[in-house]
């Protein structure tokens, strides 16, 4: 038989039990409507556009042939001025023009020198010449100059040798790497560098410096126009996958287009370019905005832009519009752009990393048909006309996203403020940890004391009491509250069961979505670089971290409703003296440290909400 009185009070528990749902849904609902907000300002001051500005290519053949008629009268003498700038070379009649036009890839046999590069700060460099063999006068060269996956002077080995089959001087020097690393990169370093190299390559026997040039590769192109805007002297400019804009800018693009190639869902695509927005001078990645606006005007000279079609990293065609522009307006037309079925490293396949590719078909046949035609007088003015081919050739391509030209971040600019917020959540979480550890030891201690004073005969109910004030009157729960409001607290190590299990959920169920967030971030970057599409997975995956988001957030809610309700009983247990002495020994633990704990973890929590905000976990 049940009483009326236990009926009413069933009622008004499972009343209240409703009551704290609806706060923590209420709760819940708020933090994720601010959360979205944060997401949303967050987002950068652009997003990733689609490229629409087609470049129009005139023939699918990428061969390049000079105009013999445009070669000027006189070509065929002898250069002062060369003989002037390497006066230890040994006099010989200079080719003439219709000899270099008749120098094609194969025509000569190569030979071999290495070289030690002694640079002006006092460190040295090793270096391959490449010389072909029997080739009449002097000749035409080519300084090669690596980007950032490239460094040995082995490297362009199959590039530098086609083009020394085809009566062109090919100097590769290694590029110095003790202050080279992910973090920090010297571009006015590398220039005054490979200046050094140059002024070695026209000192060589039989190399006409009039005639000498740059073939410059992905990163090295910003080196390469740092040097044409510091010397008028170099005769030509090669851009093999030129990046053409600041490297914040062309990053910016290269991810977008990489996110989406990897079949990223299209929140993905705009939220992991939140990342190029952000300043990255705490970790000094300053070169990510070296200025390339400032040099790209120095590109007076005849200029060969290739590019691969397979290239997702590169503005393939709004860099190759760049150029052209920019190169007219400063009086230079002379520029021709050509697209082979390559990937970044002109390799014929789409792989980034597959080792082995061979060469784009034609293309080192093209480099060096449009070297000899620069060098023939035929082209090498700032005039289009000393061709005889389309300006633009080859493989058609298809750019996928527009290289922004600002990158604003949202209200987090920093690099260095994303990661101190996701660590700081992590050390709360490390901290909690550590206290919790602590607190199971201190219970340890308290227990063996305890069970010491019995064995010694002061276990008097009300003496324990004196010592221990959490023992309850008939040593049983007297509330399920807040540490040193239950009269069980030391047993439950200063919580309740419920909360202990609020606070161990939350912060592994918040640990392990950061570590699933940045396991899928990984996994878009590996698949972009690998070439592997998966748009299910990838869609799958997003929505579970989404899930897991809003799983972290309800699991706040509900730790700040419950330290919101322990907080108030805690206050009325004081109010009626039933809060353990501040003398007491047990108090400072069991009181203030748990609070502590508490509080840290729901710290930890928000901190990571905030980042998985900053990844778009909450943003409709």
């Amino acid at each position: 038989m049940r009483y009326r009185g236990e009926v009413v009070g069933e009622k008004e528990r499972e009343m209240d039990a409703w009551r704290t749902v609806g706060r923590i849904a209420g709760t819940a609902v708020v933090l994720l409507a601010v959360l979205a907000a944060l997401g949303t300002l967050m987002m950068p001051q652009w997003r990733p556009e689609p490229y629409t500005d087609h470049i129009t290519v005139a023939s699918a053949d990428t061969s390049i042939i000079a105009n013999p008629a445009a070669v000027p009268a006189g070509a065929a003498t002898s250069d002062n001025a060369a003989v002037a700038a390497n006066p230890s070379a040994p006099v010989a009649s200079d080719p003439s023009p219709s000899s270099l036009l008749a120098d094609h890839q194969g025509t000569y046999r190569t030979r071999t020198r290495e070289l030690t590069i002694h640079l002006d700060d006092g460190g040295s460099v090793p270096a391959i010449l490449r010389e072909p063999v029997d080739a009449p006068g002097r000749r035409p060269a080519c300084l090669f100059i690596h980007g950032s996956g490239t460094g040995t002077a082995d490297d362009f080995g199959d590039i530098a040798n086609a083009m020394a089959s085809a009566g062109i001087v090919t100097l590769v020097p290694a590029k110095r790497t003790d202050d080279y690393t992910p973090l920090h990169r010297d571009y006015p370093r590398f220039a005054r560098d490979y200046t050094t190299a140059l002024d070695l390559l026209e000192l060589i026997p039989g190399v006409d410096a009039t005639k000498t040039g740059l073939y410059a590769e992905s990163e090295g192109t910003w080196i390469s126009m740092l040097m044409t805007s510091q010397r008028r002297d170099i005769a030509y400019s090669i851009l093999a996958s030129a990046p053409v804009y600041k490297g914040r800018d062309q990053m910016a693009m290269a991810v977008s287009a990489y996110a989406r190639q990897a079949g990223a869902p299209q929140p993905v695509v705009k939220d992991v370019a939140k990342l190029l927005s952000l300043d990255f001078a705490p970790f000094d990645l300053r070169y990510a905005d070296f200025d390339a606006d400032t040099v790209r005007g120095s590109l007076t000279m005849p200029v060969f832009v290739g590019y691969g079609t397979y290239d997702t990293a590169m503005p393939i065609e709004q860099g190759a519009r760049t150029i052209i522009r920019d190169a007219a307006r400063h009086g230079n037309r002379n520029v021709t752009v050509r697209y082979y079925a390559a990937n970044h490293q002109m390799r014929a396949g789409q792989g980034l990393l597959t080792a082995g590719l061979p060469l784009a078909d034609g293309y080192t046949r093209d480099l060096a048909d449009w070297v000899n035609g620069v060098a023939s007088g035929a082209a090498s003015g700032t005039r289009a006309d000393g061709w005889t081919t389309p300006q633009v050739a080859g493989a058609t391509p298809h750019q996928q996203y527009a290289a922004p030209r600002d990158t604003s971040s949202g209200i987090i600019g920093s690099l260095g403020a994303l990661v101190a917020i996701t660590g700081l959540s992590l050390i709360c979480f490390a901290a909690v940890i550590i206290m919790a550890i602590g607190f199971g030891c201190a219970e340890l201690a308290r227990r063996r004391r305890l069970a010491a004073l019995r064995a010694q005969g002061a276990a008097s109910v009300g003496g324990l009491r004196e010592r221990f004030p959490a023992i309850g009157r008939r040593g049983t729960d007297g509330a399920r509250s807040w540490p040193g409001t239950s009269r069980a607290y030391v047993r439950n190590v200063g919580y309740s069961r419920a909360l202990r299990r609020i606070l161990g959920w939350g912060i592994a169920a918040t640990t392990l979505t950061l570590a699933a967030l940045a396991a899928y971030l990984s996994y878009v970057g590996v698949s972009a670089v690998f070439v592997r599409h998966d748009p299910t997975l990838l869609s799958m995956g997003f929505i579970a971290l989404r899930v897991g988001g809003v799983a972290c957030a309800v699991m706040c809610a509900w730790l700040i409703v419950r330290l919101r309700d322990a907080w108030r009983i805690r206050r009325a247990y004081l109010a009626h003296g039933l809060y353990p002495m501040a003398g007491l020994h047990s108090t400072w633990l069991v009181g203030r440290w748990h609070w502590l704990a508490a509080f840290l973890a729901l710290a930890g929590m928000l901190l990571a909400l905030v980042v998985m905000a900053f990844w778009g976990l909450f943003t409709p």
